[in-house]
């Protein structure tokens, strides 16, 4: 039914980063035609995108998850800045997106709970398709011990980049004791996010992980390191950690 896929379709407000209702009302309209076309032949933007994807993590989920993630990934790929000198070499979806007040970031606080979170849980879990769970929680567990500070992110993800740019050049964490997995571009990446969603109750990224402190949230919230950064406890954790 449409209303099913629309709710689908929101509930997806970040695979590779934000799914803002400005372009999750847009896809809402269309879906059902362009779900409808693409069983005989998928556009040929989504078949670019399919192409990106081939060196990336495998999406193995039914027709309807498949879908949706492929294009998310095209929004991602068409939303995405080219870094420059003007916008200070960022290479990902847009700065402003990140901000705590900003539409994107409410976005996303939405489908983290109730009915829409569940149902980007069950997405995450289809487009992951069958895997080896105890070998995914066993690398988790392993990149969550031996660094200071964990996150996995997605590459081109707002909330991800900020979170990066505050620890690595804001706090100044070395390189050496932090350690990132990007989603996106790993061959477990899904697996990954799906096992994630099961622990700490959402799926969207960044999850970050600090020593001692254990899941701190993403960005700006769960509760986030911006807010605690604000709040002036981030850096005490962070030395508690070792990372500084």
């Amino acid at each position: 039914p449409r209303w099913a896929l629309v709710a689908m379709a929101m509930a997806m407000a970040d695979v590779g980063g934000v799914l803002s209702f400005q372009h999750a009302g847009a896809i809402g309209t269309r879906i059902g035609t362009m779900a409808r076309r693409a069983a005989v032949s998928p556009p040929s933007p989504l078949r670019l995108a399919m192409k990106e994807q081939e060196e990336k993590p495998e999406a193995r989920g039914n027709f309807l998850t498949n879908f949706i993630y492929n294009l998310e990934m095209l929004r991602v790929s068409k939303s995405s800045e080219t870094p420059t000198a003007d916008n200070g070499g960022w290479s990902g979806e847009p700065k402003e997106w990140a901000l705590e007040g900003s539409f994107a970031q409410k976005a996303s606080e939405i489908s983290q709970k109730g009915f829409a979170a569940s149902i980007k849980q069950w997405i995450a879990e289809s487009i992951a398709g069958e895997y080896d769970k105890e070998a995914v929680n066993k690398r988790i567990d392993e990149t969550i011990a031996r660094s200071p500070v964990a996150m996995f992110s997605f590459s081109k993800c707002p909330f991800c980049l900020r979170s990066k740019e505050l620890l690595l050049n804001e706090i100044g964490i070395d390189k050496s004791n932090i350690k990132i997995i990007e989603c996106d571009e790993d061959p477990q990446g899904n697996a990954i996010r799906a096992e994630l969603g099961k622990r700490t109750g959402r799926t969207s990224m960044p999850s970050i992980w600090i020593r001692e402190q254990g899941f701190v949230g993403g960005c700006n919230d769960g509760p986030g390191i911006v807010p605690l950064h604000k709040e002036g406890k981030l850096r005490g954790m962070l030395e508690a950690a070792k990372a500084l």
